[in-house]
């Protein structure tokens, strides 16, 4: 299974790891609240940064952003 990521606040990690753990193995980190977040994967071996958002960023932006980027990187 492919392993992501995610160092976001503690409400962003809830919605991500339970819209994502179907597809993912997802491993959590909690960051402060005014911190810069990012969902990172393990692609070819290598932990690799697949988006960055802000901790306020809407869940719909986030998942989009993860969901192009993860498409491009995992080519």
């Amino acid at each position: 299974m492919r392993k992501i990521l995610i160092l976001a606040v503690e409400q962003i990690n809830s919605k991500l790891e339970e819209k994502l753990r179907h597809k993912f193995d997802v491993e959590i980190g909690i960051v402060p609240h005014d911190s810069v977040c990012e969902i990172k994967g393990n692609i070819k071996n290598k932990w690799v940064t697949i988006c960055r958002f802000a901790s306020d960023e809407s869940l719909r932006n986030i998942m989009t952003m993860f969901e192009i980027n993860y498409n491009i990187m995992s080519r």
